[in-house]
């Protein structure tokens, strides 16, 4: 992570990382994903909360599990667990040994999905799971998202928004914004191309733009703790699923509970 990349994420909360996926990793993560859509589900209640200008004429899907499908569909979304290219970023970020705090979870917009409402922000954090601070020259954050786009978001397509600095913002964000009815000016449609990746902390003020694209909009997203802290209940009870005990050594390493490292 660069000096630049340092002062954009702590200016701004979030940083898209370019061609981290080849073509051929989205690919099997999309085929994956095909031989398992049985299993998409359409949410049953609206994440606009009534607002007009969110509303769409469906829901969007989630699609969750893919840690512990069956060989070979659950590889590359174990390999990215660890990937090369954004374990740095997560080592600025959270600290060598950070784990999976959940996830992962696939959001699938159909044309015409309705949007969700801003959530989030500096002011609005109740504890130190989703704090975010800079302090003796470093990054402290707590949940971190780390999202990888398996299909295009361009400029207009909707999909994934975002506040920029609002994680530190120490005012709560007016109603009228979250909604999507006022100041829209302020807030940032993130595009980027299959293979990207978005990473931002939890802290930031984010929601969800409605899809309007002919394609249907498929964002994995992985969500990260730092290795001595959590925010969801993660993957354990007391012992390791048996899906955990058949990955390599690094991956399982992620999936550990919160401890000193």
């Amino acid at each position: 992570m660069t000096e630049d990349e340092k002062y954009l994420f702590d200016l701004n909360g979030y940083l898209v990382l370019k061609d981290v996926l080849t073509s051929e990793e989205v690919d099997r993560c999309n085929e994956a994903i095909d031989r398992h859509d049985d299993q998409l589900r359409e949410r049953e209640g609206s994440l606009t909360i009534g607002a007009p200008a969110l509303g769409g004429t469906s829901n969007r899907k989630d699609l969750g599990g893919m840690l512990a499908w069956e060989r070979p569909w659950c590889e590359p979304f174990r390999a990215m667990l660890v990937h090369p290219r954004v374990m740095p970023y997560l080592h600025v970020i959270l600290g060598k040994g950070y784990r999976l705090d959940h996830g992962p979870g696939l959001i699938a917009m159909d044309k015409g999905c309705e949007g969700g409402t801003l959530h989030g922000g500096g002011v609005e954090r109740p504890d130190l799971s989703e704090a975010y601070f800079f302090k003796s020259g470093r990054i402290y954050c707590g949940l971190t998202v780390v999202e990888y786009l398996l299909a295009d978001e361009g400029p207009g397509d909707g999909g994934v928004a975002v506040l920029p600095g609002s994680h530190k913002a120490n005012l709560a964000c007016p109603r009228e914004m979250t909604r999507g009815e006022k100041y829209q000016e302020h807030v940032v449609e993130v595009n980027g191309r299959a293979g990207d990746v978005v990473i931002f902390t939890e802290t930031l003020t984010h929601g969800t733009l409605p899809w309007t694209a002919d394609h249907q909009r498929r964002a994995l997203l992985y969500k990260f703790s730092p290795g001595f802290q959590a925010y969801g209940v993660g993957a354990h009870t007391v012992s390791y699923p048996d899906y955990i005990m058949d990955m390599t050594e690094a991956e399982r390493a992620v999936m550990e509970h919160p401890h000193y490292h």
